[in-house]
């Protein structure tokens, strides 16, 4: 009995532990790296896992913070705006789930961080537009392609005028986005947020909270303080 249970613990053990070695090595993965889509999967199937639950509001919310990190970290790192565009899918894959729950404790929580990633967004914006090169990598000159040892072979059995002919084109990599480009991508990122946060105001009625700090604040501007 014992030798079974022990067989039956170690495989418990494996089966659980795969999952958790595939989440360590890819967590730090940047879109455009090997390991991100395997990332991107855990999440999928974590959200498949919850979606009839409360959890799957509160996953989805914590993966748009991923997507935030990682925008941020690929822009400084490759000064590409690809994973902005990646946290606003991910936003509006939080709101879809927040609104068929009817979360509206999430749906607030998600409005909190959208308002927080805009003010982090238009940070950005006005880094770049002042001083780009304390926000996005420095540019690197253009590699210079060498001819290959066949191809210098041939170009020594031939005039000059020949050897011209059969040079082979030098591949230039694509040109690095201008900071006027990534400035508008941030700015086109900020203003589909904030289509979102409408969306989700209009889908979803405040809850009690919400009302609250909003009859506050409103009582607070009709009754100022006298000091």
């Amino acid at each position: 009995m014992k030798k079974f249970f022990n067989i039956g613990l170690s495989a418990f053990a494996v089966v659980f532990a795969v999952p958790s070695f595939l989440i360590l090595v890819s967590w730090n993965a940047l879109p455009g790296d090997t390991l991100y889509g395997l990332k991107t999967g855990l999440e999928d199937i974590a959200l498949i896992l919850t979606i009839r639950t409360p959890l799957a509001s509160a996953f989805s919310l914590n993966f748009t913070e991923r997507r935030f990190a990682e925008a941020n970290k690929l822009l400084a790192k490759k000064g590409s705006t690809v994973g902005y565009t990646l946290l606003v899918a991910g936003a509006r894959e939080t709101q879809t789930i927040i609104v068929d729950q009817k979360d509206t404790q999430k749906a607030e929580e998600l409005i909190a961080n959208i308002e927080v990633y805009q003010a982090r967004i238009e940070e950005k914006k006005l880094a770049i537009a002042t001083q780009p090169t304390a926000i996005l990598p420095p540019q690197q000159p253009p590699a210079t392609a060498l001819p290959t040892p066949t191809q210098t072979a041939q170009l020594d059995t031939l005039t000059p005028a020949t050897a011209v002919q059969v040079t082979a084109p030098i591949a230039s990599p694509p040109p690095a986005p201008s900071t006027e480009a990534i400035i508008e991508d941030l700015e086109t990122a900020n203003q589909e947020l904030e289509e979102i946060k409408e969306e989700i105001k209009k889908q979803l009625p405040p809850s009690a909270s919400e009302r609250a700090r909003k009859e506050k604040e409103e009582h607070e501007k009709d009754n100022p303080r006298q000091d």
